[in-house]
């Protein structure tokens, strides 16, 4: 599999590997150390200790995102590690600074109209086949991801007992950290959601899912409700696939980047200054650092231009310029 000077050296690392992490993990590293390797048999490389020039001019081949090929040199920074410990005196190169230049899509306040408006009066066509309740749930979810900036999955897995409809919360359970959190909920999206339970006649059945699918003790899937968000998408003449470059199409994901965008502009009208301090929407997320929230917090212009301006100069200084250190394996 190797045929460089480092060939058995390689072959042991990954013997050491594949009982210490996962396959998808011990799969990268092999990949990763196979490229290495071609790059030393082109260069014919003998030396026993890998040249911080050598490893330079191999660094300089990888391509794709800054965290793809981070990732890469990780991979070797922990060969390096390995080879140093058997006696050797490698190079160990630096980390790449990741960066992300991702753009999330906005919607319009025209477009989010549509897409209420379409969700408001989705037709069932054969009920024995669609859920009976997808008049009612579809327009729920969406209120729940624009109102509180939840995650799919989170919304999907919420029960009626999650509700606290006197404190005005919403109790997440099934998150992506595994962290239960409690969220407050506007007055005005709680009566919604009395409205809601009342109707679909959950109010009295704390176990039951707040978006129940068709088989018992199952709630609608997160595929389900993409799918029924795309349909909403065609019929408001949104187009899914348009996207600039280094970002994402329209998806019911963006309604998150859309939940962050006005709860900031929101706290600027009102005159309420943030810093690092007091600042409560990485929690209310769910992120376990700043800088997932700062991802939240980079949009285009294009189709919210009167909010732009206002919005640099809110989060000027809010993230600050640091290089956020990835665990090597």
């Amino acid at each position: 599999m190797f045929e460089s000077v480092f060939a058995k050296d390689m072959a042991a690392f990954l013997t050491l590997r594949e009982s210490s992490v996962s396959p998808g993990v011990f799969s990268n590293d092999r990949t990763t150390l196979m490229a290495l390797d071609r790059h030393l048999v082109e260069y014919d490389y003998r030396k026993k200790n890998l040249s911080e020039e050598i490893l330079g001019t191999w660094v300089r081949t990888l391509n794709g995102k800054s965290k793809t090929v981070n990732n890469k040199v990780l991979v070797i920074r922990n060969f390096v590690r390995y080879l140093n410990k058997m006696g050797g005196h490698s190079f160990l190169p630096d980390s790449i600074k990741v960066k992300s230049d991702y753009i999330p899509y906005i919607f319009s306040d025209e477009e989010l109209s549509l897409l209420f408006h379409y969700a408001d009066s989705l037709e069932v066509k054969g009920p024995r086949i669609c859920n009976p309740n997808l008049w009612a749930m579809i327009p729920m979810v969406l209120r729940i991801l624009y109102g509180c900036g939840t995650r799919v999955g989170e919304t999907m897995a919420l029960k009626r007992k999650d509700i606290d409809f006197k404190a005005r919360t919403i109790l997440l359970r099934e998150t992506k950290y595994s962290k239960e959190r409690l969220i407050p909920v506007h007055e005005t999206l709680i009566a919604i959601l009395e409205r809601y339970c009342l109707a679909l006649g959950i109010m009295l059945s704390p176990e039951v899912y707040l978006f129940p699918s068709r088989k018992p003790n199952t709630h609608f899937s997160d595929r389900e409700v993409l799918h029924w968000f795309a349909e909403l998408l065609r019929k408001s003449n949104i187009d899914q696939g348009a996207k600039e470059p280094n970002g994402r199409g329209a998806c019911l994901h963006c309604y998150r980047h859309i939940f962050v965008l006005k709860s900031m502009l929101q706290l600027e009208a009102a005159g309420h200054p943030v810093d690092l301090n007091d600042l409560l929407l990485p929690t209310y997320l769910g992120h376990e650092c700043l800088i997932d929230t700062d991802r939240y917090m980079r949009f285009s212009g294009a189709q919210v231009p009167e909010s732009l301006e206002a919005f640099e100069v809110f989060t000027t200084g809010l993230i600050p310029e640091v290089e956020a250190p990835y665990e090597d394996e």
